[in-house]
């Protein structure tokens, strides 16, 4: 027996419940958006968890953030709405200013231990040079109150809810891949909600970018399209040696 063998991955796609956690409105469309269809197809109960509210999301010198972030949410509510996601959260932290960590970690402790989902979404903040700091704030403060929801001392004005795994999207060291072939065009449509975002020619590379990593990631399962995501047990995220090779 191998020390990794002491932790297994857990099959995401074997859970009935996840909270799914953005830092910016079209984050999941475009790096879980596939996945996320699937789960909700199979019944899954999926609440997304949008952390900023994208007002700074434009390089249109016309358009007041205080417009883009009223664009923003009813492009993200329509993007969920194709996907199948039923219920979603803004909580409105400004785009671009530095998060606070705590105040972020505490809202996610509640809503883990409110909604009680067997696994939660986030951007992987380990990311080789991810310069964004809401990415990385956002996925640090997510990644801490999944380990930290299960203890009574924190927060305790809601009861504790322990998670089963954590999902790291946009992951440079993926252990997970999930068939998305007969999802692909459904993610596309859901990204093209974000119009604000996503002009003719930024959307025709960045469609083609995408399509070439689902079938990059599609070869380790010989599919056609997949997308890629680190999986981890609660207990591989504090001062666990051999989570980076898990």
């Amino acid at each position: 027996m191998k020390v990794k063998d002491l932790l297994p991955i857990p099959d995401i796609e074997l859970s009935k419940k996840i909270l799914a956690v953005q830092p910016h409105p079209d984050d999941l469309e475009l790096f879980a958006g596939g996945t996320l269809a699937k789960m909700a197809d199979k019944g899954m109960e999926i609440t997304y968890i949008t952390v900023t509210n994208g007002g700074y999301g434009t390089y249109d010198k016309n358009i007041s953030p205080e417009v883009l972030t009223n664009i923003r949410k009813i492009e993200a509510k329509s993007a969920s709405s194709l996907l199948g996601i039923a219920e979603h959260v803004f909580l409105e932290y400004t785009d671009s200013e530095v998060i606070d960590h705590k105040s972020l970690r505490n809202q996610l402790i509640h809503l883990i231990r409110n909604n009680k989902p067997e696994g939660i979404f986030l951007p992987d903040p380990w990311l080789p040079y991810e310069a964004h700091q809401g990415h990385v704030i956002t996925g640090l403060a997510g990644a801490e109150a999944a380990i930290f929801s299960s203890l009574p001392h924190l927060e305790p004005t809601t009861p504790v809810h322990e998670l089963k795994f954590i999902v790291f999207y946009a992951t440079h060291r993926p252990n997970t891949y999930i068939d998305i072939s007969s999802y692909w065009e459904r993610k596309i449509e859901a990204i093209k909600c974000h119009k604000s975002q996503f002009n003719e020619d930024v959307f025709t590379l960045l469609s083609l970018y995408l399509s070439l990593k689902a079938s990059e990631y599609g070869a380790y399962l010989d599919v056609e399209k997949a997308e890629a995501f680190k999986v981890l047990t609660p207990l591989h995220l504090h001062a666990n040696t051999d989570s980076w090779d898990a």
